[in-house]
């Protein structure tokens, strides 16, 4: 996150005759340092550097174009981000960044950047044009068994999202889980047995059809979830098509990723394999009439696979949308529809305990912006599946201000089941290992209200969904203001992150939502905001 380059360039990744050159400069005695990211599926005991001189190391690595997240593993114990590297991945993991163009050179995000001094993947680069429902929506992703016990069970309360307002459900994986993959109660729903099946927990094909059914009757979407690089170790291929996984240096079936044994690695050279998940795909995309897939661990996928998919399943239905698990600037080139914005949570965050100002906020929200291909669609969000509740990480207080901002910015929201009405028990995706169900008795009404007012306002504003952005200035501390839009139509929106009251310059436009406003004194309340018509 902090794209604030005070080291000197010769420390920092660079392109080299064989490919892309690491160093690190540690303490004397060191017995090895390593390097892991998410172009070796972040093996930590593949890329081994050389030590060049006392306390200095160097490797250098062939790394296709786009984005790469990566740590250094010193002793084969201590896993750190680049200390000459301050770009931070958006995730929240503390990852190292750079992104490598097709060229082979090394662009590392620039500070400054805005309309007038993009960067060259914004100036040489259109993204794809992702469909227009997605471009409008808001996505609520949810467990089956969690948020419904069965499909059924989420049918029933699909009139609750619908009031809600968003208007494309995620569904997480509804495959049978593997044997080997089972840590707890059910195992993780990502360590997939069988990718034509459904678990039999959930409901039958007939159930599933009635709840896409009963979705699209609804004028929502669907998007099912697809984990892309792995399937449990016990899935059927592995001793069907061995020739088609990973292996370690034993010769046994792996998966690179640190501490999941329970997952077996494809491996995408073979084209059968390749072919065998695209026919998987567009058997569920055929069948039930899902409207997207969403890949899971995608910046770990070769993108010309990706393509390979895209080609295949718009053939099928021209209005497909792939959502990618990435921050990957090329996957909106010839791929992927839509994009993860993670750094909007963290600089609220910042912003929220008093670590970064607006103006932080707004120059990083160009800098992101104008990084990325012309047109790219992102999905920004508070809580992820990986994370835990947003009034853990910010206070529920300034979780209501965070909401007003994320729900009223450019790109697609995204909402994690419960997150709407402030579920205290999720913790991360973890806790589907067990027989997990949200913990509808601790329904936050308020919580629940501001959300649902919020999405209704971004509904009934097109400058909410499409419009410019443009930043505000001269604002008290923890105040974030914007412009969305333009002209008669434009819409300012204003959120006090703080834990003070704050004094706002007189606004002639009408109010549209407020939360602890006081429109006769102009006065916003800690953690309250104010969206109004110019």
């Amino acid at each position: 996150m902090n794209i604030q380059f005070e080291t000197s360039p010769e420390q920092l990744p660079q392109r080299c005759a064989q490919g892309i050159r690491f160093r690190y400069q540690g303490a004397p005695g060191l017995r090895s340092v390593a390097l892991a990211g998410t172009f070796n599926c972040w093996a930590g005991d593949v890329c081994q550097f050389e030590q060049v001189a006392p306390g200095r190391w160097e490797c250098m690595l062939p790394i296709a174009a786009g984005r790469h997240l990566y740590k250094f593993v010193v002793d084969d114990t201590h896993w750190i981000p680049d200390p000459a590297n301050p770009w931070i991945s958006e995730d929240g993991q503390n990852n190292s960044c750079l992104t490598v163009d097709q060229h082979g050179d090394v662009l590392m995000r620039q500070r400054g950047l805005d309309a007038d001094a993009a960067g060259p993947l914004y100036r040489r680069h259109q993204a794809l044009a992702s469909p227009a429902w997605l471009r409008e929506a808001v996505i609520y992703q949810l467990s089956v068994p969690a948020f419904g016990g069965d499909f059924d069970g989420v049918r029933a309360r699909l009139d609750y999202l619908e009031q809600l307002g968003v208007s494309v459900i995620w569904m997480m994986p509804i495959h049978p889980i593997g044997l080997q993959g089972r840590r707890g109660a059910l195992g993780d729903p990502y360590a997939v047995a069988d990718f034509d099946a459904i678990d039999p927990a959930l409901g039958d094909e007939a159930a599933l059809q009635a709840l896409v059914d009963a979705i699209h009757a609804r004028g929502m979407r669907v998007v099912f979830d697809w984990t892309l690089n792995r399937s449990s170790a016990d899935h059927p291929w592995t001793a069907a098509h061995p020739d088609w996984y990973t292996r370690d240096a034993d010769g046994q079936v792996y998966y690179a990723v640190p501490q999941r044994e329970y997952f077996a690695g494809f491996d995408f050279s073979k084209r059968a394999l390749r072919s065998s998940l695209i026919a998987a795909m567009q058997r569920w995309v055929g069948r039930y009439g899902f409207d997207g897939l969403r890949f899971d661990d995608s910046d770990i996928t070769p993108t010309d696979f990706l393509a390979e998919i895209r080609t295949a399943l718009a053939a099928l239905r021209p209005d497909i949308a792939l959502i990618s698990q990435s921050y990957d600037e090329f996957h909106h080139l010839h791929s992927c529809d839509l994009t993860y914005e993670g750094g909007t949570r963290e600089m609220l965050r910042r912003v929220a305990c008093g670590q970064a100002d607006a103006h932080a906020f707004a120059r990083y929200w160009k800098e992101s912006t104008y990084s990325f291909p012309r047109g790219a669609l992102r999905m920004r969000w508070l809580e992820d599946k990986e994370q835990p509740r947003a009034s853990k990480l910010l206070g529920a207080g300034a979780h209501r201000a965070a909401a007003a901002l994320m729900l009223t910015m450019d790109g697609v929201p995204h909402i994690l089941m419960g997150q709407e009405f402030d579920e205290p028990s999720w913790r991360d995706w973890t806790v589907l290992f067990e027989r997990y169900r949200l913990d509808w008795s601790a329904f936050n009404p308020g919580m629940h209200s501001h959300y649902r007012a919020l999405l209704a306002l971004r509904r009934a504003h097109p400058a909410l969904r499409q419009g410019a952005t443009t930043f505000l200035e001269e604002l008290p501390p923890g105040v974030i203001g914007m412009l969305r839009g333009s002209g008669a139509d434009a819409i300012t929106v204003l959120a006090n992150l703080s834990d003070q009251l704050v004094t706002l310059a007189a606004s002639p436009g009408p109010v549209l939502y407020a939360d602890g406003w006081d429109q006769a004194h102009g006065k916003l309340a800690a953690h309250g905001c104010v969206i109004r018509a110019c």
